[in-house]
């Protein structure tokens, strides 16, 4: 694993250039021990990292320039044929297998990477589940520790939300859960982190967003989700917490635990508001 995270920072020309250093030896290798060695495994080495590291184009590429090394490779040890078509019959069936496998092992990344995302997410609502949250609440920590960076956190809580369970039913409950989650990922950024940590609590982590872009992007955020549950008659609003962090919190707990205790506040001033503040390393300041 480590072999594989030290590869993906390699640059991609200097990757191309391995690539080809390989295939060059292998070439030469071939060439010398003559058609009583097959290295029809080994040209797929270059061919598989291709693939897995630099896409599905240059693995295809990699299979054309292996079967040509092949190919060159036997007409230099002068093999004797029963038919002249052979040699070119025999790189034709070795470049399909290549393709072959370029395929079934890009298909297997797309997989394997689907897989992935999809354990980051929750199944219900579509955002981020909550150890998706915490690595890049992680990530955002040590991003302001190394940059300076402000950033802010909504905590977003539904008033009354037992009540649609309880008199509408769970599946209208769910419909709630997932048209909120729709209606945020729609009016905020692609480097913006949502995610629902259970029930009907959902995080919103703003990077880069000092107080006054925190208080312009949730207050309208605050609208669009009012105005969804008024157009679906759905009596649930929403209390907000947010907290921009100019210094840095201790752990992403710190981080949920500062902007909840907003979002309380919010419930107990009579819901269905938003109460911002900013945390600084010698406190909270409203």
């Amino acid at each position: 694993m480590r072999l594989f995270s030290f590869i993906r920072t390699i640059p991609q020309p200097l990757l191309y250039l391995l690539y080809g250093v390989i295939v060059f030896f292998l070439w030469v290798f071939d060439s010398l021990t003559g058609p009583d060695l097959s290295f029809l495994v080994f040209y797929l080495v270059p061919i598989l990292m291709a693939t897995w590291f630099s896409g599905k184009l240059a693995g295809r590429i990699f299979a054309i320039i292996c079967a040509a090394a092949w190919f060159f490779s036997d007409v230099l040890s002068h093999s004797s044929y029963s038919q002249p078509l052979v040699p070119y019959w025999n790189v034709t069936v070795k470049f399909c297998v290549f393709l072959i496998v370029v395929e079934i092992l890009w298909r297997l990344k797309d997989a394997l990477a689907a897989e992935k995302e999809l354990a980051r997410k929750d199944g219900l609502t579509g955002a981020a589940n909550r150890r998706s949250f915490f690595e890049s609440g992680l990530i955002e920590i040590d991003r302001m520790h190394r940059y300076k960076h402000t950033f802010s956190l909504a905590y977003i809580d539904l008033d009354d939300f037992k009540g649609i369970n309880d008199t509408m039913g769970h599946d209208t409950g769910d419909l709630v859960l997932r048209t909120v989650s729709e209606t945020i990922i729609k009016n905020i950024r692609s480097t913006d982190i949502f995610a629902r940590l259970g029930g009907d609590e959902f995080v919103l982590l703003l990077s880069e967003t000092g107080v006054e872009q925190a208080q312009a992007v949730v207050d309208k955020l605050h609208a669009a989700l009012d105005e969804r549950m008024n157009r679906a008659r759905w009596p649930v609003s929403f209390s907000i917490g947010v907290m921009t962090f100019i210094r840095s919190p201790s752990s992403v707990d710190e981080l949920i635990r500062k902007a909840d205790a907003l979002m309380y506040a919010a419930k107990r001033e009579g819901k269905n508001r938003v109460k911002y503040s900013v945390w600084k390393e010698s406190g909270s300041v409203v």
